[in-house]
């Protein structure tokens, strides 16, 4: 079995690997209306606990039916598609990223949340999306520790 990885590890591996500059976590609320950020690299921008809600004010339509409901990964490969679709691109740009990876984790079939890998323009392909993927795989049991410590109600 692969090695598998704590929430901290996943995001060396991805600065590692992938050149990261920003990686967080988040888990989708026990009613699926909001994500919760489980992890971040940045806490002092990203903080863990922060929340964005699911509904288009804060999350493109088809963002959500790529990641969350079809279960694939989004790549955002330059700050057009990051402009286009994250709403908070200002805070994603004065990072230093214009780049994008977001992965579903996904246990027992059920999207739980995702792992998102940012970094500059240009550095993100879909190799990188490969890479993503695996590190993603072997968090997911971390991810889903980490949610059921953020909602104890939530049973898997």
């Amino acid at each position: 079995a692969p090695t598998q990885l704590s929430l901290a590890a996943a995001a060396g591996e991805a600065t590692a690997k992938l050149s990261s500059i920003l990686v967080t976590v988040t888990a989708l609320t026990p009613d699926g209306t909001e994500v919760s950020r489980l992890y971040s690299t940045h806490p002092e921008t990203y903080a863990v606990g922060g929340r964005k809600r699911m509904d288009p004010s804060q999350t493109s339509p088809l963002w959500k039916s790529q990641v969350v409901e079809g279960q694939q990964a989004f790549l955002g490969a330059n700050r057009d598609a990051v402009r286009e679709f994250f709403f908070d691109w200002k805070t994603i740009e004065s990072l230093g990223c214009g780049a994008i990876v977001n992965t579903p984790v996904v246990l027992d079939g059920e999207t739980i949340g995702s792992i998102n890998f940012l970094g500059s323009e240009g550095s993100l392909t879909s190799e990188s999306v490969a890479v993503a993927l695996d590190i993603t795989a072997r968090a997911t049991a971390a991810v889903a520790r980490a949610r059921a410590e953020a909602f104890p109600e939530v049973t898997r």
